[in-house]
């Protein structure tokens, strides 16, 4: 029998432990508080060692938590993170989506920075600030970043985080026997989807896309064993689905 208004906005019958509110999808209140839960300790990855092949390449990157970042291969080699803020107004730094730029130069006051986040230049520094305030007290902040699993450069906006390969635990290993040649990005592509995070992973991690979607049926994914595919848990709350025998 169809329901009524009140019977449609009724909660379950179920103990509130036992089911997913869809204000976890809505509130703003809630995903303000994932950011800073979920996606500020979390290592994430933010673009492709391919893509910063020269000292001095640099790649913009939006952190999911809400926070600009630029990340850039030193002349030492060394690829690191930074805050896309300028410290003295808090001005974006870099614009271009990437490039190569010996100094980061801000636009607002031309105060200008290295590719290991140390403040090389303050317009007007004797005049302004005489000795009240030094370059060597305005760097950039930096961020954690590692290169690891296939040349994939992650980052963690937290200080004291875990190291990656302790945060990943052994849910990469899965991948080991195709990240054992070098990689390199071939071509970029970003979506916009208009919904929370959550629920374009929940709409594309259940198996009714391996029966009801005709892409999937004309594939071949129903052949025997797909089924029987081994779901693995691991620590930090990754899991690892596997491959067709």
């Amino acid at each position: 029998m169809a329901r009524t208004a009140a019977e449609w906005n009724a909660p379950p019958k179920f103990p509130a432990t036992h089911y997913v509110d869809s204000r976890l999808y809505t509130d703003e209140s809630i995903f303000k508080e994932e950011k800073e839960k979920l996606f500020r300790p979390s290592w994430i990855i933010a673009c492709h060692e391919s893509e910063l092949p020269e000292a001095f390449d640099y790649r913009l990157f939006t952190h999911p938590a809400g926070v600009p970042l630029i990340v850039v291969r030193g002349d030492d080699a060394r690829v690191r993170a930074f805050y896309n803020i300028c410290p003295h107004r808090g001005n974006t730094i870099l614009y271009d989506p990437s490039g190569n730029a010996k100094r980061m130069t801000c636009i607002f006051h031309q105060w200008s920075f290295d590719t290991r986040g140390n403040c090389v230049e303050i317009s007007r520094a004797e005049q302004g600030y005489q000795e009240r305030f030094r370059k060597e007290d305005a760097s950039m902040r930096e961020v954690k970043c590692e290169l690891a699993y296939g040349g994939f450069v992650w980052v963690n906006l937290a200080d004291d985080c875990a190291p990656l390969r302790e945060f990943i635990g052994g849910a990469m290993d899965i991948l080991d026997p195709y990240m054992q040649e070098p990689m390199e990005l071939f071509h970029y592509h970003r979506a916009h989807v208009r919904t929370n995070f959550k629920l374009w992973h929940d709409t594309n991690s259940e198996f009714y896309h391996d029966f009801l979607h005709y892409f999937n049926r004309i594939t071949g994914m129903l052949q025997p064993g797909y089924f029987d595919r081994r779901y693995t848990g691991f620590p930090n709350g990754h899991a690892t689905v596997g491959s067709m025998q």
